[in-house]
């Protein structure tokens, strides 16, 4: 190639702001976006030569990260808010069925602290309306982690000016310079105005000046503020101690000029003087404040108002209560939901959609979703947990073991149970089963065909159904016994067949309600069966260990 020729490419590769080789290999989807673009975008958002050169943010981002370093009113209130987005914490959720993607989503997010890296993202953009995650990629393209780069070290934003997509990034640190793809970075913008690449933070109306005519130009306020406070330190120094007039009679100036007053200038606030001289000392009362209390309240209050938060006003100005605090950051909430929706969104977009698609999962699917806080869990009852046991033990379906029961009794309701000796009954596998209770008050299992439904009442007529994990014989009715008074006892533990025992109303013995066969101990309904045949005369007290539930 030429020497012209090689300067022709040289300047093209430049301007597109990516090397020739990427912009070859991402050659179709360049040609997709353009079609796309003639087909349908036409709206411009920046002219010619931004788009070569790129555009800078409208504040330094340096600028607003050195405020938020040095202003204790900044940092409050950025911190404040940015606490209230993400301090709570956060889980995810996903469809029914899709319990993997959200583990693969649920293991990212520990590998990489994302905890962390909601909660400095949301304090950035906060302060600037704008935060940088790196996406790193491994030699497969797959995504192994993200990063956050230094905020103040993004110079550069590079788009299209039809569409006004991101085509790079250019960073910045002393002269070392890297070349962002928009691939690599996910760009939190918050309130871009005006079409802008940047986004617009809390800081931006208070960091910014304002031309007022050809000749003017008012400084930003917070460097008003920052003005006010050193002029304010400046007349405490000054004016703190009473300025006094010395007065010496019969001194020449050149004495006076060269002798008492360095002598007096140089002497500390309360130091005194002793002399031979006749001397009149008259004090200064200057009160340089008295006419600016308007002005500068209201430079504070363009500040607070800016910082969009009232807890300087709650710890700082008299009068304001903690009520007024209360209602203020009532109308806060909208924003904090605002700023967790935007956040939450790019993140399920940016991270948790790409690594779904690179293990083959569907996102739209899968819908693994991002949900702010501590997940609730359902308040237990004993009233549910007594119910539930007496359903396990009247129909056979062990929703609960009796272990079970003992510890949630201990855990939510406070009882205070002793360890028990001796047999402890086997917890079986519990499965979740549909089940109807009848207007005779027994809990049924119900089957899901035609087939199943004729085969199921027959057995029911003749006393038998049959559970997941059960085969049942029915004796006696439940709602013939005392309520509460049900026991779960083994007739043969090595066989796997159970009994459940209760009193009958108005009388004090245990008699036999239903008996259950252990299907994982090979019974079937004919062996169920032939063993009923054979023990006609089974009685309740002729058993030597009985277990309560």
């Amino acid at each position: 190639m030429s020497e012209r020729g090689k300067g022709f490419f040289q300047a093209i590769t430049r301007k597109i702001s990516i090397p020739a080789f990427e912009r070859f290999q991402r050659l179709p989807g360049k040609i997709t976006e353009a079609l796309r673009e003639a087909t349908s975008e036409r709206g411009l958002f920046i002219p010619a030569m931004k788009a070569r050169i790129g555009e800078q943010p409208p504040v330094s981002l340096a600028a607003l990260v050195d405020y938020y370093l040095k202003d204790p009113a900044v940092m409050a209130s950025v911190d404040n808010i940015g606490e209230q987005v993400a301090g709570a914490g956060f889980y995810t959720v996903c469809e029914s069925g899709f319990e993997e993607a959200k583990k693969i989503v649920d293991d990212f997010c520990d590998e990489v602290n994302m905890d962390g890296l909601l909660m400095q993202t949301s304090k950035e953009v906060v302060l600037s309306g704008n935060c940088f995650w790196e996406r790193v990629f491994d030699k497969n393209k797959k995504l192994l982690a993200v990063v956050i780069l230094p905020l103040s070290s993004i110079k550069f934003i590079l788009r299209r000016k039809i569409g006004g997509r991101p085509q790079s990034y250019i960073q910045q640190i002393g002269a070392d310079k890297v070349e962002f793809t928009a691939d690599e970075i996910i760009h939190f913008r918050l309130n871009p105005v005006d079409g802008s690449a940047w986004g617009t933070g809390i800081l931006h109306s208070l960091a910014t000046s304002k031309q007022i005519d050809e000749t003017s130009v008012r400084p930003a306020f917070l460097e008003i503020k920052a003005r006010l406070e050193d002029d304010i330190q400046r007349i405490v120094h000054r004016y703190a101690a009473p300025k006094r007039l010395w007065k010496f009679e019969g001194v020449g100036d050149e004495k006076l000029e060269k002798e008492y007053a360095p002598t007096i200038q140089s002497a500390p606030t309360d130091a005194d003087f002793v002399t031979n001289k006749p001397v009149e000392v008259d004090s200064l009362d200057i009160n340089p404040s008295a006419r600016f209390d308007g002005m500068i309240g209201h430079i504070d209050s363009q500040v607070v108002q800016g910082l969009q938060t009232p807890m300087t006003r709650l710890f700082t100005t008299p009068g304001f209560t903690e009520a007024s605090a209360t209602e203020a950051t009532k109308m806060a909430d909208r924003k904090i939901m605002y700023l967790q929706r935007v956040v939450a969104r790019i993140v399920e977009r940016e991270v948790f959609k790409v690594l779904l698609r690179q293990n083959e999962i569907d996102p739209k699917k899968a819908r693994v979703r991002i949900r702010w806080g501590m997940p609730e869990r359902p308040e237990v009852k004993i009233d549910h947990i007594v119910q539930l046991a007496q359903i396990s033990a009247t129909s056979g379906i062990e929703y609960l073991t009796r272990d079970e029961v003992r510890n949630m009794l201990a855990k939510y309701a406070g009882f205070e149970l002793q360890e028990q000796t001796g047999q402890t009954l086997a917890a079986e596998g519990l499965k979740e089963m549909r089940f109807f209770r009848d207007k005779g008050g027994k809990i049924h299992v119900v089957p899901e065909t035609d087939a199943d439904r004729e085969q199921y009442a027959a057995k029911l007529a003749e006393g038998w159904d049959e559970s997941h994990n059960y085969i049942r014989r029915r004796v006696r009715e439940p709602d013939t016994f005392q309520p509460y008074s049900f026991r779960t006892i083994w007739l043969s533990q090595g066989e796997g067949i159970r009994a459940v025992v209760g009193r009958l109303k108005g009388e004090d013995k245990l008699t036999i309600q239903s008996i259950m066969f252990a299907k994982k101990n090979d019974w079937t309904l004919e062996k169920a069966r032939k063993w009923i045949k054979d023990h006609p005369d089974l009685e309740v007290s002729e058993l030597e260990s009985t277990e309560r539930t």
